[in-house]
């Protein structure tokens, strides 16, 4: 198996001297490719703006804000808001972007594209969170940029997205609080409109059942025992006068309206009622002895009916004559009377107790009823009037925070670093671009030599010979160079010093556009080696 032969440093650089063309040329033209890439990319600015989010001057123990989403958040959905077509559209037509797409492009597709030129970075830092007293990363700052081709433009548009976050910021705030008191506004005036109506309701039920609410149960049980106990002492009146007064009609019927009469002499003349009596007392003597059909009984019998007839007929005039007649009859008389007409009055008593009696025990009856309507109008209410107060007091709280957010006193937005006028372009990166195609054109150049050298099947030198052959060499003749190969070398040498110098040309002609001002670098080298020139 034969060996490989190993290259030294003179073969290598035998390979870079025989392939210097081939080197040089990929290299130059990656290169010239890099130059016209760095100098060919238009200059993009970028002005930036730096927001700060402040918290709110007053304490949120004494005035609590109504807005309680995170910055991180409301910066986001602000976002959303200002990066509409409609107010990007607004800043396309004022500032004149895009002039050359307008006319065949949409305004959508602008709007889109001036967003991709819009960057929003957000700022945070570890902070406690006073809601849950947890270390959390909170939003504290955020930066707002924007990059185009001509500086002023940049700034002016910078200036322009800045104030649309600031005023919808503060447009936001500001109608969130409004809308919150709006809210609650109309809430406690329809919770007062509820009241009204549930304490006319109130109203309208305690006067239809003045007599059967709760709180006069109690009472209502009282006035119903005595009234019972008015009635059982009632009773017991009526009770004592119907005894009375049936007493006094038995005296009475043992008693003669009239005054007695004596004849001339001195026997006492009977009168019709006076025979009627003996009659029916001789009579019921007989009837236990006869029978209803005994001659007597029935001579007796129709002596009295003829008696009853007579007194029936003169019982008025029998009763004048006893009226002025009988004192003993009249006194009877009288207290009987008295003793009807107060029985009279006691028996309506007892009914009027008795109604009274009834009328409570239907109240009792239907208070459980009542009492359950009251409780539920009473419940109604009280839980009205708790939440007409609960809502009173959010009212109250959203009132102050919109007159907070009115006067800029809450969380807001400060602009700590406004849009400058950028000097020098944020991109492209030209010493980069520079730089890497240096590099790339000797990688390319390198790997050119590399590839042919490696697909190069020609022998060179006499190591060339010495490996196919296995033997060395009798003699080496050297190249021995022509008229022509000098010309030839001499122009290469020409083209060359060519190159260079035009490479440092490019390099200084860079440098002044687009890193400093030669004069500047000059000032600068003057000044680092301690030398000052006069004015």
């Amino acid at each position: 198996m034969e060996e490989e032969e190993l290259l030294g440093i003179g073969d290598y650089f035998a390979i870079l001297k025989r392939r210097k063309m081939q080197l040089i040329v990929p290299a130059a033209i990656i290169m010239l490719l890099s130059i016209g890439l760095a100098l060919g990319l238009p200059s993009i600015y970028r002005a930036e703006a730096t927001i700060l989010i402040e918290q709110q001057e007053i304490p949120s123990e004494l005035v609590r804000s109504t807005v309680t989403s995170y910055a991180g958040e409301r910066i986001q959905v602000i976002s959303q808001r200002v990066m509409t077509t409609a107010n990007l559209g607004k800043i396309i037509d004022e500032y004149g972007l895009y002039a050359d797409e307008r006319e065949d492009t949409s305004i959508t597709l602008l709007a889109e594209a001036l967003q991709e030129d819009i960057e929003l970075e957000m700022i945070s830092a570890d902070v406690v969170d006073p809601r849950s007293g947890r270390p959390t990363t909170a939003t504290i700052a955020f930066t707002l940029a924007y990059s185009n081709e001509v500086p002023r433009i940049t700034q002016k548009v910078t200036n322009e997205l800045v104030s649309l976050y600031l005023g919808e910021n503060l447009r936001q705030r500001t109608q969130s609080a409004f809308e919150t008191s709006s809210f609650l506004s109309a809430e406690a005036e329809r919770l007062n409109q509820e009241i009204t109506e549930l304490e006319a309701s109130l109203a309208d039920f305690k006067e239809k059942n003045v007599n059967n609410l709760p709180e006069l149960q109690q009472l209502n049980i009282q006035l119903m025992e005595r009234n019972e106990r008015e009635l059982s002492e009632t009773i017991q009146q009526i009770r004592s006068l119907e005894e009375r007064k049936i007493y006094l009609q038995s005296e009475l019927m043992q008693m003669s309206p009239t005054t007695d009469l004596y004849n001339s002499s001195g026997n006492r003349v009977v009168g019709t009622e006076d025979r009627l009596r003996a009659l029916q007392t001789e009579y019921l003597a007989l009837a236990t002895r006869y029978t209803d059909d005994h001659p007597t009984l029935i001579k007796m019998k129709d002596e009295i009916e003829v008696l009853e007839k007579e007194l029936d007929t003169n019982l008025e005039e029998k009763k004048k004559k006893a009226q002025s007649d009988n004192p003993a009859y009249l006194q009877l008389s009288t207290q009987l009377k008295a003793a009807v007409g107060e029985l009279a009055s006691l028996n309506t008593m007892r009914e009027e107790i008795k109604g009274k009696i009834k009328d409570f025990e239907e109240r009792l009856m239907q208070s459980p009823q009542v009492e359950r309507e009251y409780r539920n109008l009473t419940r109604d209410y009280e839980n009205a009037l708790l939440k007409y107060q609960e809502v009173k007091a959010k009212q109250l709280e959203a009132q102050l925070a919109e007159s907070l957010e009115r006067e800029r006193k809450g969380e807001r937005f400060s602009l700590i670093e406004p849009p400058q006028l950028p000097e020098k372009p944020d991109k492209p990166n030209r010493m980069a671009i520079l730089f890497l195609g240096f590099v790339f054109s000797f990688a390319g150049g390198f790997g050119n030599v590399v590839v042919r050298e490696s697909m190069d099947q020609s022998v060179y030198g006499s190591k060339g010979v010495a490996a196919i052959t296995h033997a060395p060499p009798l003699a080496v003749i050297p190249y021995i160079e022509c008229s022509e190969d000098q010309r030839q070398h001499t122009t290469n040498g020409a083209i060359a010093i060519f190159g260079l110098i035009a490479a440092m040309a490019i390099t200084v002609v860079s440098v002044h556009l687009f890193y400093k001002p030669l004069d500047v670098i000059w000032y600068i080298v003057l000044r680092k080696l301690g030398i000052e020139l006069g004015v």
